[in-house]
This record gives C-alpha cells, sequence and structure tokens, in this order.
C-alpha cells in the first residue's frame, strides 16, 4: 500500500511537471529574441506588446509589420543617442505620455489605466514616448539651428505659392520656479500646487513678481502674442486646455517648474496663395536670349535697370508693386521660381528677349497672416526632412537581423 501511495505520488509530480512546460514554454517564447539591431535585441515579448498598442492606436496598415518597423527605429535611434551623448529624463518622458494622452483627451494614468484593460503593459507606452522624446533632443541638438535659419524671403515665398491654413496664437504669463536642486524642486513644487489656482491675472503677476526666476518677471510674467505652435512641447498641451483666465497645472522644465496664465487668445487668418504683392522689373530688350543674359550678369539689383534704360521708349521697362493675383499669368508663373535680387530671361516681348527681376515680395494689405506661424511650419518641417534623413542614414550603418527560431 505504501509503494502504490508512492507511484501515485511520483505520478502526480510528473503530470504537474508535464501540465506546467507549455506554460512555461510560452513565457519562455515571450522574451524569445526576433530582431537583432545593433548591440540590441528585439524580443516577442516587444513585438506583441507593440502590436497590441497600434492595434488599439487603429494605425493604418499592417500592426505587426509596423510594430517590428518602429522598433527597429527605435533601436537604431536610441543608439545613435548614446553613441552622441545625448539623454532623457523621467520628467521628459512623463510629460511627452501626458502631451500623446492629451490627444485623446485623457490624463497620462488615464490613458495608461485605458491600456491596462486592453493588456498593454505601462513599459511599452512609457518606451514608445521614451524613444520618440529621444529622438527628438538628438535632432534638435544637431539640427535645430539649421531649420531655424530660415530667410525671411522664404518665408514669403512658401506663403505666395501654398499660403497658409492660419492657425492659433496666445497671449500667456509665466512663472518659473527654481528646480536646479532636488531641494529647490521640491519647494518649487509645493510653491507651484498652490499658485496654479490662481484665476486673476493681477494675482498672476503679483505671483511672478514676487517668485518667478524668469527675465519676464519684472513685467509680472507678461509675455508677447506667441504662436501656439512656437511654444515647447511640455507647455503647448497645457495652453491648449485652457480658457483666458485660467492657469496651468504645474509644468516639469528643464531646471525649473513653470505655471503658464493663458491671458487672451486669437485666430490668425489664413492666407491663400497669392495673398503677396510683389515688387518686380520687366525690361524687354532688342534682342535675343543673349542680349538678355548679358544685361542680367551686369545688374545686382531692380533699379539698376533704369540705368540700362535710359533714353529709351518708356514701355521697354515696367517696374510695377502689384497684389500676384493681378500680374499676368506668365509673370507669375515664372516669379514664383525666383527669390529676392534674383532675374530670368525666360520671357518674351514683342519677339524680343526680357529681362525679369524679383526686388521684393510683402504682405498685401489685407493679409493678416502671423508670418511667424508660417515660419515655424516650415521649421517643423525642415526638422522632419532632417530627421527622416538622419534616421536612414543611421540605419543604414546599423546591423540589422531577424534572429532564426
Amino acid at each position: 500500500m505504501t509503494r502504490f501511495k508512492s507511484h501515485i505520488l511520483v505520478l502526480a509530480c510528473l503530470l504537474t511537471v508535464i501540465t506546467a512546460m507549455p506554460q512555461a514554454a510560452d513565457a519562455q517564447n515571450r522574451f524569445t529574441p526576433r530582431v537583432q539591431v545593433g548591440e540590441q535585441v528585439i524580443t516577442q515579448y516587444q513585438l506583441d506588446q507593440r502590436t497590441r498598442f497600434l492595434s488599439l492606436l487603429r494605425a493604418p496598415g499592417d500592426p505587426r509589420a509596423l510594430a517590428r518597423e518602429q522598433l527597429i527605429n527605435e533601436a537604431v535611434q536610441i543608439q545613435t543617442a548614446q553613441s552622441l551623448g545625448v539623454a532623457v529624463s523621467d520628467a521628459e518622458v512623463e510629460s511627452g505620455q501626458g502631451e500623446f494622452a492629451g490627444r485623446a483627451n485623457l490624463t497620462r494614468d488615464q490613458f495608461l489605466g485605458a491600456l491596462s484593460q486592453n493588456g498593454v503593459q505601462a513599459e511599452t507606452f512609457r518606451d514608445f514616448v521614451r524613444a520618440g522624446v529621444l529622438w527628438r533632443n538628438v535632432v534638435r541638438s544637431r539640427f535645430g539651428e539649421q531649420a531655424r535659419d530660415i530667410p525671411g524671403d522664404q518665408i514669403e515665398r512658401t506663403l505666395a505659392l501654398q499660403g497658409t491654413e492660419g492657425g492659433l496664437r496666445v497671449l500667456i504669463s509665466e512663472i518659473l520656479l527654481p528646480a536646479t536642486t532636488p531641494e529647490t524642486a521640491l519647494a518649487s513644487r509645493q510653491r507651484a500646487s498652490q499658485l496654479t489656482a490662481l484665476a486673476d491675472e493681477n494675482a498672476f503677476a503679483a505671483a511672478a513678481r514676487q517668485f518667478s526666476v524668469a527675465p519676464s518677471k519684472v513685467r509680472g510674467g507678461a509675455l508677447n502674442w506667441t504662436s501656439l505652435e512656437a511654444l515647447p512641447d511640455e507647455v503647448r498641451p497645457a495652453i491648449s486646455a485652457l480658457t483666458p483666465g485660467q492657469t496651468t497645472a504645474p509644468i516639469e522644465l528643464e531646471n525649473a517648474i513653470g505655471l503658464f496664465f493663458l491671458r487672451d487668445i486669437e485666430r490668425v487668418a489664413a492666407g491663400q496663395p497669392g495673398s503677396l504683392s510683389v515688387d518686380y522689373a520687366l525690361f524687354v530688350t532688342d534682342g535675343g536670349p543673349a542680349k538678355a543674359a548679358a544685361i542680367l550678369r551686369d545688374i545686382d539689383v531692380c533699379d539698376d535697370l533704369y540705368g540700362v534704360a535710359k533714353g529709351l521708349p518708356e514701355d521697354r521697362l515696367v517696374r510695377e508693386f502689384q497684389p500676384e493675383t493681378s500680374l499676368p499669368a506668365d509673370v507669375r508663373a515664372e516669379l514664383a521660381n525666383l527669390d529676392v535680387g534674383e532675374g530670368s530671361t525666360r520671357l518674351t516681348r514683342g519677339g524680343n528677349a526680357s529681362v525679369l527681376m524679383l526686388c521684393s515680395r510683402q504682405p498685401s494689405l489685407e493679409s493678416s497672416v502671423d508670418f511667424d506661424i508660417v515660419a515655424n511650419r516650415l521649421t517643423n518641417s525642415r526638422l522632419g526632412a532632417f530627421a527622416a534623413n538622419y534616421l536612414a542614414e543611421q540605419r543604414a550603418r546599423m546591423f540589422i537581423a531577424d534572429v532564426a527560431n
């Protein structure tokens, strides 16, 4: 009987082991390497989690293929950032999570709760945001100045050719509290939690003069009209959620805790293509393209054409300041390809070659377009192009291979 019982116990133990084996294998398979990217490995678990995350977001296309592509890019971005010594703080990641959740009109905690209910772990969302913020820091450090160096004429030309959909600009006041050490950060967070209840412009201005460390404290924290898109990424979503007379919750910034009071907001009128006026000169030669090219080589500015046309009939030189919409079609099309100070010899008049020169572009009197908004969109577009090209270069240099089962 004792031997029989011992056999039963052995069998029960074996059954327990056999029953547990598939679960253990499943758990082990979750962390099976699937893609090698440089020195990093993407696991099955990461692929599964990102696929589920993208499915919840209803991302277009095949979510598993997109998950693989995103994770490879992020592995490249992380290793590139490490090689450049670029890092990201926990506060930046949390702010990025809050900004992402805000697009769905949720707080960070609400968004995390919704993900958890659908089987997406908090670290999946954190890793996704962390990679994005880290890469943004890399791109800004390498290309920020280059992207912002946009000549005024390029802004005008963009508006002339494409128009702009307009946008919002805001009138805000700021209080920046010091957070250079853990002790000052703690004290500033406590003070900020009290000041966030301010709902009066005068009270906010008094607090700014008393507590803020920003240069604007002498003006009660008041700032000039600012394009909403030009605000820092950490600040923009918080301002967007306000109505005039409200104060943001405390915002973690670099070495500071920020509070912002919305004084006013307005929508800037959209600019349509052709909402600019142009100053141009058109000189008709008495010869062919070679004659026109020779004249163009000898002049630097539009006024030089007055010397060329001296003593000739007045109709040989046209100098006008007109809205682009009122220009002859061939002149308008040719000017669209020119920057200020540039010329063209492609037009003809009466069988003779002409010299066309763009003297300046200016907003039409009826235009209320905020050029800062246009400039900011151009900057973001250039940064996006720089980022895409740089990522492609870094990815081409990185060893990437699927790991065999």
